[in-house]
């Protein structure tokens, strides 16, 4: 197999140009345009693109539906949150917590590192054996690490503060930061798509037998493939724990775990590009149906509460989706890789 074929690194370049685009114009509408809760919107929108992503670099790539990246996204929050949490608060929130944890307290950029660290261990140790899984059973493992995390986080009382969850996270993330992140986290999935370890997991993907009788290790594609998606969930976790302020263990569950998923379903699992098309089309569809949730008056109508109206219509949506286009609506194709014709 070619290591690096110039051809998709010249897709992945043109790519992460136009997200980058994007990602900077959402930035500078931040910074200069938007209201308050504009803001907190658009800002929300650039994490949760960045989760979207990272988990499209394992699930798109290897072809296997994964529900256990929450779980990397709940480690790195938890971590992250923890380090720079003051010991004062630390120590009245959490009181019987281990003294390493109690007495550290670190900035963003050793507080990432920290997150990050946690979650390659965590993915190191659970990626083993799911990477030697067949592929029928692997969605069915996932779940069950996403149940079984969410287990201990929400019982773990003496680290995790149990349902309470932490509050009191100090505000060290800016929307320059949070740029950054999404730049990251693009540009390291779109990277490894077209690197060689990305293109043997897209082989094993497309045939398993065919991928082993060229030489292919299934499982040490999948592990690869499986740590880079962690690496990118953790770094997407932590700025998104750092910039929320409070969050409990409610949060790193099923809701979540759907929602990133139907944004990537949407968007086309094979594409770093459909990944942000999908959230950009759930995050406007959400702000646009919120207001109906609680009711809304129009002129002389009233309409009543209509609550779960934008899960409703986002389950819709993927229905619709998968009618018309079962990979979603780019599939596998990048922004760098489509081709304008006159009709």
């Amino acid at each position: 197999m070619n290591a690096w074929s110039r051809r998709r690194l010249r897709e992945a370049l043109v790519t992460f140009v136009v997200l980058a685009a994007l990602f900077v114009i959402v930035a500078v509408l931040i910074e200069t345009t938007f209201g308050r809760g504009h803001q907190r919107i658009a800002t929300e929108f650039l994490l949760v693109t960045s989760l979207v992503i990272a988990i499209q670099s394992y699930v798109g790539n290897s072809g296997l539906i994964s529900f256990g990246h929450v779980s990397f996204y709940a480690i790195a929050a938890y971590v992250a949150g923890l380090a720079v949490l003051p010991a004062g608060t630390k120590g009245r929130q959490v009181p019987d917590l281990v003294p390493f944890l109690r007495d550290i307290e670190v900035g963003l950029w050793p507080a990432l590192g920290l997150a990050v660290a946690a979650v390659v261990v965590f993915a190191a140790f659970t990626g083993v054996p799911f990477a030697r899984m067949s592929a029928s059973v692997v969605s069915a493992a996932t779940l069950a690490l996403l149940v079984l995390t969410h287990s201990v986080i929400n019982l773990w009382s003496g680290v995790t503060r149990g349902p309470q969850g932490l509050v009191g996270i100090p505000d060290l993330v800016t929307t320059w930061t949070v740029l950054g992140t999404a730049l990251a986290v693009s540009g390291g999935a779109l990277l490894f798509r077209a690197s060689p370890w990305g293109l043997r997991l897209q082989a094993v993907r497309e045939d398993e037998v065919a991928a082993a009788a060229l030489g292919i290790n299934v499982a040490v594609s999948r592990f690869i493939g499986w740590m880079v998606s962690a690496v990118l969930m953790a770094v997407g976790g932590a700025m998104w724990a750092l910039n929320a302020l409070a969050f409990a263990p409610s949060k790193f569950y099923f809701a979540d775990t759907f929602s990133l998923l139907a944004m990537l379903v949407i968007g086309g699992l094979g594409s770093v590009t459909g990944a942000v098309l999908g959230a950009t089309i759930i995050t406007l569809l959400a702000e646009l149906l919120r207001n109906f949730e609680g009711g809304l008056t129009v002129g002389s109508v009233t309409l009543p509460e209509l609550p779960g109206i934008v899960q409703m219509a986002t389950a819709v949506l993927i229905l619709l989706v998968l009618m018309w286009r079962p990979s979603g609506i780019l599939g596998n194709t990048e922004a760098g890789g489509l081709r304008w014709k006159r009709r």
